[in-house]
């Protein structure tokens, strides 16, 4: 017997679930009426509650949700997360409004952890302008750092935070991982991992790799103050969310510490087009990109697709 489809309208803000054939395709599957986000752009603010209008469902992305666009939104009842983390949608609004949220943690794990590893690994060799200098008929010969026997320093140690230690299992490093949860993490016997404070990561780690949510908790945890703890040849990497790292505080120890270096996925506004970060030549930059693998997109999507069949 044929299932039929339910009769529930779904939105999808996301960009990358809009444009990805397979999983527009799968959706529909399940739900005759779909509505994507085909403008290219991230909605916000009045296109986002038009765009959310009169829908039963929606999938969300990295679109912020709160109680003052929900109030607006009658008749959505349920929302489900693409991507990683919840703290852009208001849950307590969510609980207050009766709109039950579909989250799979994890789902898009391996995509980020490689994207973490490839930025580390980018950091000890800085090869991110080695094509424009051969373009300019320069043959640079500049020395990069191994990643072999490093102490890497691994703020939150969740999906992510573990499978990036998977990742790094044959490097010989030693890591230590910060995370309010104690646990016990082993990947391998022949890996050295140790939990630790805050201040025992940054003394000691020589990359730091920030795999925290943004809660107010966690709201410009990297400042100053905590910077200065850090080595003064430190890689810095953050692939979580934009907010964590206080970018001003960032700037000013880039600038006076040359040796180190951070690359960041993330920014606490974005697009980041204008972020002074960028003028400094120890910093590198992508465009919130590290889940975006096919992989990463097509296990996101199924987790969202999944959220939303809970119920039917």
């Amino acid at each position: 017997m044929v299932k039929l489809k339910s009769s529930d309208s779904v939105a999808v803000t996301s960009r990358s679930f809009s444009q990805n054939e397979v999983l527009v395709n799968e959706l529909k599957n399940y739900f005759s009426q779909v509505k994507l986000n085909e403008t290219g752009e991230t909605l916000k603010g009045e296109s986002l509650r038009v765009f959310l209008d009169n829908v039963d469902k929606a999938i969300i992305g990295i679109e912020e949700i709160n109680k003052g666009l929900l109030s607006q939104l009658p008749k959505l009842k349920m929302i489900s997360k693409y991507g990683v983390g919840l703290n852009n949608i208001d849950i307590e609004a969510c609980k207050e409004l009766g709109v039950e949220i579909a989250f799979t943690p994890g789902a898009n794990k391996s995509s980020v952890a490689e994207f973490a590893l490839l930025l580390i690994l980018n950091a000890l060799r800085r090869i991110d302008s080695n094509k424009d200098e051969i373009i300019n008929n320069y043959w640079s010969q500049q020395k990069g750092r191994g990643l072999l026997g490093k102490r890497i320093g691994i703020l939150g140690m969740g999906n992510i935070g573990k499978e990036l230690i998977k990742l790094l299992a044959p490097f010989d490093t030693e890591i230590f991982f910060y995370d309010q949860v104690p646990q016990t993490v082993e990947v391998n016997k022949s890996i050295k991992i140790s939990q630790v404070t805050l201040d025992e990561l940054l003394t000691n780690s020589e990359i730091i790799s920030i795999h925290l949510p943004l809660t107010p908790g966690t709201q410009n945890i990297i400042n100053s103050e905590v910077l200065e703890k850090m080595k003064k040849d430190v890689i810095l990497i953050n692939t979580a969310r934009g907010g964590i790292v206080d970018e001003d505080s960032l700037f000013s120890f880039l600038k006076n510490y040359p040796k180190s270096f951070a690359s960041f996925d993330v920014f606490e506004v974005e697009p980041a087009f204008d972020n002074k970060l960028l003028t400094l030549e120890n910093f590198f930059a992508t465009s919130h990109r590290a889940s975006l693998s096919i992989d990463g997109i097509l296990s996101m999507g199924r987790a969202a697709i999944r959220g939303l069949l809970k119920n039917e």
